[in-house]
C-alpha cells in the first residue's frame, strides 16, 4: 500500500485530439504548484486513465499538498488516496481501515471500474464494500447526502482509494490559451478580472498606471501585493509599472476637463497595446463592469477600445460590484484590494464627466495633444517588477 494523490479533470476530458496538449500543460503546472511548498520531494505525475496520479517517495503534510492542489486550474477535484492491488479482499480491508477514525451516521461508497476484466462491476463493489461497513459499524447508507463518502478507482493493475474528495478551481491550466496582459489597479475589479483569465488558461502580465511623485509610493505597493496573491494561480508572473503622470498633465491643460477619464483609458489602452505587441502578448484584460461608472457606459467603453485593435477582455462585464467583492473575498484579493489608495483614474476627476462620449468630438479634443510622443515617453519610462 502507498499514498498517492488523484487529481481528476472535466472540461480537458472533451478536447478530443488536442486533449494530450492540455493534460501535459496540466501536468507540469501540478508540478510547479507542488514544488512551491516541497521544494526538495522527488515526485512522479503520471496521467492514468483520465486522472492524474501524484506519487511522492514519503507521506508528506496533506495540509500543505492540498493548499497547493486546489489553486491549480485545470482540477475540478482530488483527493489524498491510498493505492492497494486490485482485489476486492484489499479494497474491504482498506475501507474500513479509511472509515474507523470518521466520525459519521451516514456513509456511500462510490466505484468506478475503468479495468473492465476486474470481476465485479461497479454496483457490485459497492454492495460489497458497502455491506462490510454496516456490519463493522452500525451505520447506514445514504447515495443522496452521505456524511462520508468512500470512492474506489479500480484500474488495470491497481486501485486507487480515499475518502471524501477536496473542491478544485475548474477551468484550463494556464498558458494553454496563451498570453494576455491585464490592466491592473488597487481596486476590487481587475484583480477578480485577471482570475477569471487564468481560469480560461490564459497566462496574464499586468501594467500599473500610476501617478508617482503627484500620488503616494504606498498605491504601487499595493497593486504589486495584489500581483503577488494572483501569482499562486499562475507562476513568475510580470508587472509593468508606466508612469502616467506626466500625460495627465498634457491632458488636463489641453483638453476639455468633461473628457479626462476617457483621454486617460484611450492613451491607457494604446500604451497597454504597444507593450502588449513588443511582448507577442495575444489580447488586453480589464476589470470593466457594464454601467458601473461613467466611463464604462456601451459608449464610452467603444470610444475607449476604438484606440486598439488587439481583442479586450472584459470577464466582469455582467456583474456587479457586491458579486465581485465577494469573488475578491475568494481568491484572497479582498482585504488588500480595500486598503485606501490613490487611483490614477481619480487625479483631477472632472465634476461632470462625459456619460456618453461622442468618438468625433473625442478625437477633435485629441487634436491638441501629440498623442505618439506621450505614448511614446511613457512607454520608455516603464519599470517592470518580477513577482513571485
Amino acid at each position: 500500500m502507498s499514498q498517492a494523490y488523484i487529481c481528476h479533470y472535466s472540461e480537458i476530458g472533451l478536447k478530443g485530439k488536442n486533449r494530450h496538449f492540455f493534460e501535459k500543460q496540466l501536468i507540469q503546472n501540478i508540478r510547479k504548484a507542488l514544488k512551491r511548498v516541497f521544494p526538495d520531494e522527488r515526485m512522479q505525475i503520471l496521467n492514468l486513465s483520465k486522472r492524474i496520479v501524484i506519487t511522492f517517495e514519503r507521506e508528506l503534510d496533506d495540509t500543505l499538498a492540498s493548499s497547493a492542489l486546489k489553486d491549480v486550474f485545470g482540477i475540478v477535484n482530488f483527493g489524498a488516496a491510498r493505492i492497494i492491488p486490485s482485489k476486492i479482499e484489499e479494497m474491504e480491508h482498506t475501507c474500513l481501515d479509511l472509515f474507523k477514525n470518521k466520525q459519521f451516521e451516514t456513509f456511500a461508497i462510490r466505484a468506478k471500474r475503468a479495468d473492465k476484466n476486474f470481476p465485479l462491476i461497479s454496483t457490485e463493489i459497492n454492495s460489497r464494500l458497502g455491506s462490510k461497513v454496516v456490519e463493522r459499524f452500525s451505520k447506514k447508507v445514504n447515495l443522496s447526502n452521505p456524511d462520508v463518502t468512500c470512492h474506489v478507482e479500480v484500474d488495470n493493475e491497481q486501485t486507487y482509494i480515499f475518502i471524501d474528495k477536496k473542491k478544485g478551481v475548474g477551468g484550463l491550466p494556464v498558458e494553454v490559451s496563451g498570453k494576455v496582459l491585464v490592466l491592473l489597479s488597487g481596486g476590487f475589479d481587475s484583480p477578480v478580472a485577471a482570475y477569471y483569465a487564468m481560469k480560461r488558461g490564459a497566462y496574464c502580465e499586468f501594467i500599473h498606471f500610476h501617478s508617482y511623485p503627484y500620488t503616494q509610493k504606498a498605491s504601487q505597493d499595493k497593486v504589486k501585493d495584489l500581483a503577488g496573491v494572483l501569482n499562486k494561480y499562475q507562476f513568475k508572473s510580470r508587472l509593468y509599472m508606466a508612469p502616467f503622470a506626466e500625460t495627465q498633465k498634457d491632458v488636463v491643460f489641453k483638453c476639455p476637463d468633461k473628457y479626462r477619464i476617457i483621454m486617460y483609458r484611450r492613451f491607457m489602452m494604446r500604451i497597454a497595446e504597444r507593450l502588449a505587441l513588443q511582448k507577442g502578448i495575444k489580447a488586453i484584460v480589464t476589470g470593466e463592469s457594464l454601467g458601473q461608472v461613467a466611463s464604462q457606459t456601451l459608449e464610452n467603453i467603444g470610444v475607449v477600445e476604438e484606440t486598439v485593435t488587439l481583442p479586450v477582455l472584459r470577464p466582469l462585464i455582467g456583474m456587479d460590484k457586491s458579486e465581485i467583492i465577494d469573488m475578491a473575498r475568494v481568491i484572497g484579493t479582498h482585504d488588500i484590494s480595500k486598503l485606501p489608495h490613490d487611483d490614477v483614474c481619480t487625479r483631477f476627476m472632472p465634476r461632470h464627466p462625459v456619460i456618453r462620449a461622442e468618438l468625433t468630438k473625442v478625437k477633435e479634443a485629441e487634436k491638441e495633444l501629440d498623442i505618439e510622443a506621450l505614448v511614446e515617453r511613457d512607454l520608455q519610462e516603464i519599470e517592470v517588477v518580477d513577482v513571485g
